[in-house]
């Protein structure tokens, strides 16, 4: 068969992670342990993978299975078939085919190894889990590449689950409410170490703390606010209740006095007789000589300042 046999996850997704087999075999062999190898140019290659099709009674003519009896020309699983590779290690062949198309866009190289490359990627590009796979693989590098960066935790992917493309940030501050009830489960779950599920859980956790000290820091300056508010208006009153509350100050008696040669007590018989409400009758006689007050009173007695008032219009 050329097409591959994926290996996944309940939920369906592919699984990652090498097969028993590709880790027996990296254990038997480590790429330490490799002898020297210079990449075969691709018309050796194809005349190999065409022979082995035949060999296997396979139609020759079936492009994808030729294309899957290629051999790789590099790395741990050098000498295995691109069927092989694709069946047993798909997270090396994802970071494979998403280096080779990085790289791809910087040279056009036609080199052997880089020639097996091309073969390899044309081959896994032909299964859409796996175009899948490699896309999502090359966006979380490059939003973890930014996420680096002081401050920009957030940018990075998710990582995971059904909002894998989601960044940190843009899952935490939404208003959706599936995405909402999954930053909720997020905060009471314990995840395995060295996971990212650990890296979404601690980002979450770290926005709260920040959330709480804000909330908090906002409490306390508006109960300051407040309470400098209410002192302030406090003093006002206070300070206007005491100045109507004292009697005429040194400064006052010495600025009457000043204008005055009469004595306290005639001056304030004087005041006080011109101050003093006049019949009704005698209301044609009003000189324009003396104060008048906008409000007579006929049994209170006339304030302090009422007082320096009626003198100073007197003198003038």
């Amino acid at each position: 068969m050329e097409h591959p046999t994926f290996r996944r996850a309940p939920n369906g997704t592919i699984l990652l992670k090498a097969s028993p087999a590709a880790q027996a075999l990296f254990t038997r062999q480590p790429p330490s342990a490799q002898a020297p190898y210079r990449a075969k140019k691709p018309e050796e290659v194809d005349s190999e993978a065409w022979a082995h099709v035949v060999s296997e009674g396979g139609d020759t003519a079936n492009a994808a299975l030729v294309l899957s009896r290629w051999k790789v020309q590099f790395g741990r699983y050098q000498g295995r078939t691109f069927h092989w590779l694709l069946e047993n290690d798909v997270g090396y062949s994802v970071n494979l085919v998403a280096s080779h198309q990085k790289e791809r866009e910087r040279t056009q190289s036609e080199a052997p190894l880089m020639a097996n490359k091309d073969a390899f990627t044309r081959y896994s590009s032909a299964y859409p889990d796996f175009v899948e796979a490699v896309r999502f693989h090359r966006a979380f590098e490059e939003a973890r590449a930014n996420s680096l960066q002081p401050g920009q935790e957030g940018r990075a992917l998710v990582g995971f689950g059904d909002f894998k493309f989601e960044t940190l940030e843009s899952l935490y501050e939404s208003t959706d409410n599936k995405k909402i009830r999954f930053v909720k489960y997020l905060r009471r779950t314990s995840p395995a170490p060295g996971t990212q599920m650990e890296n979404a859980v601690q980002y979450v956790r770290s926005r709260d703390r920040q959330r709480m000290k804000a909330a908090a820091g906002a409490s306390t300056s508006s109960t300051a606010s407040t309470s400098s508010s209410s002192a302030a208006s406090a003093s006002a009153a206070s300070q206007r209740a005491t100045s109507a509350s004292q009697p005429l100050g040194p400064a006052l008696v010495g600025f009457v006095s000043g204008r005055r040669s009469l004595s306290a007590v005639q001056m304030q018989a004087q005041v006080k007789k011109l101050v003093a409400p006049k019949p009704a009758s005698t209301a044609s006689h009003f000189s324009p000589f003396r104060p008048a007050l906008s409000s007579p009173r006929s049994s209170v007695e006339p304030t302090d300042e009422e007082l320096v008032k009626a003198v100073v219009d007197l003198e003038t």
